[in-house]
Formats: C-alpha cells, structure tokens, sequence
C-alpha cells in the first residue's frame, strides 16, 4: 500500500498559506524535517501523526492517504453484495431480496450523495419490487425521480443509459408524452460507440471491435424487423430476419 503523506502535507501546508518554516515553527521540529517529509525522502515518527493531523485539522487515516482506500474498499463491497442479491432475486423471484437491496442502496447513498452507480441500482430496485397497484405507481414514480437525477449528473455513460431506461418507466406510468420526449434525446444508430470504434481502429483491433459489434446489431435488426413485421404482415419480414439471422451466425 502506498502512503501519500508527502502530497497530503505538501496540500495541507499549501492551503493554509504556510510555509515549512513555519509549520516547523508551530510543531517545533526542523524544516528540514518538513521539507524532507514533503519530498517523500522518509515518513514522520508514528508519535508525530496525530500531532500533524490536528494541526491540519484532518484524520490520521486522511494524512497517511488510507482514507479513500477504506471507502472505496466498502463501496466496492456494498456494490458487489446488491449485484448478488439482485441475480438472487431475479432467479427465485424474491421479494425480501429486492426489498434488502433497496434498503442497502438507500445507506449507502447517505454515504456517497448522488453517486450514479448506486442511483441506478436503487432506481433498478424500485422498479422490482412487488406490492399493490398503488404501492408499485409510488416505487415507480420515485425510480424516474431517481433517473432525472442521474440525468442532471454528469456521468455521460450512465446518463445514456438512464435515459434509455427512463423512456419505458415514463411509457409504464401512462406518460406516453414524456416517454417520447426522453427517446428523442437519445444518440441515433449512426453514431454509437460501436461505429465510431469500428471506423477509428486498424488491423486486429478493427476486427475484434467489428465482431463485438455484432451482438447489438442483430439485436437491433431483429427489434426493428420484428417491429415490420407486426405491422406490414405483406412484406415476408419474418422470412427476412430469419435470413438475417443466419448471415449474422456465419
């Protein structure tokens, strides 16, 4: 593990407006010390630290720079126990599971406000969650609540995601205005992730992008001639997409 006392320091000192000197001056060791200790040439005494962290009015643990591991140990853990949870739920159809899940999202956004991950999978939560017609309307409200959050966000990848979501959450609460007016804010095929990689690699790399882009595409292709097929019966789409289909496997 690595410590990060010497930038802590260096910041530290820094924003208060200080010197080495002087921080030597209120502690009453050397700025050599100080100097020493910012250059990462060696550690204070251990007897030193709580000295240090309040007159920097900051923890130990923030000091030695292990803070941000610890809290980034639980989120890790905390994330990892709803994704266990939610395919526990999905495949028994459990509702307490969802219900713990929920619950688990809820603590852990006290913790991390506004964090789009942990957004996301309380919004995916609520949407879950069984009950009474009323009860599902109110899980359901404060799940778009959630998503137009994470859309007020600045995490680009999940506010693509979201908005996706939200179009269908908005379509199941009988909004179909606002369902439309979310899916007309979403990127066109023509310029997805998928194409712009395709056309930005060379050699083996534009190959394993062009196969991996073959996934969604099928799936596109099937969703939309599915789509024609259900409202143009004269136009042999199901015959088409089964061509595709195996055209796509070859």
């Amino acid at each position: 593990m690595k410590l990060t006392i010497n930038e802590t320091l260096k910041a530290c000192r820094r924003a208060k407006g200080l010197t080495q000197e002087e921080v030597a001056a209120h502690l009453g060791i050397s700025y050599q010390a100080i100097s020493k200790w910012e250059r990462g040439d060696g550690y204070p005494d251990i007897t030193m630290l709580p000295t240090l962290a309040a007159y920097f009015q900051i923890t130990v643990d923030e000091l030695l720079g292990t803070a941000g591991l610890a809290d980034r140990k639980d989120y890790d853990a905390i994330n990892q126990c709803w994704a266990e949870q939610h395919r526990l739920a999905k495949e028994t159809s459990d509702d307490a599971l969802h219900r713990k899940n929920a619950a688990l999202m809820r603590s852990a956004l006290k913790r991390w406000p506004n964090d789009a991950l942990l957004l996301v999978q309380l919004s995916t939560t609520l949407e879950r969650l069984d009950g009474t017609d009323t009860e599902k309307e109110a899980n359901l409200r404060e799940s778009v609540m959630l998503q137009e959050q994470i859309l007020r966000g600045e995490d680009s990848e999940v506010r693509s995601a979201t908005l996706y979501n939200i179009c269908f959450a908005y379509e199941r609460l009988g909004e179909h205005e606002k369902a439309l007016e979310a899916a007309e804010k979403l990127p066109n095929l023509y310029k997805s992730r998928e194409n712009a990689m395709v056309l930005l690699h060379k050699g083996k790399e534009k190959r394993t992008h062009a196969q991996g882009a073959l996934a969604p595409l099928a799936y596109c292709i099937e969703l939309h001639l599915s789509a024609l097929a259900e409202t143009d019966t004269a136009g042999d789409w199901d015959r088409k997409l089964e061509q595709i289909h195996k055209i796509l496997a070859e």
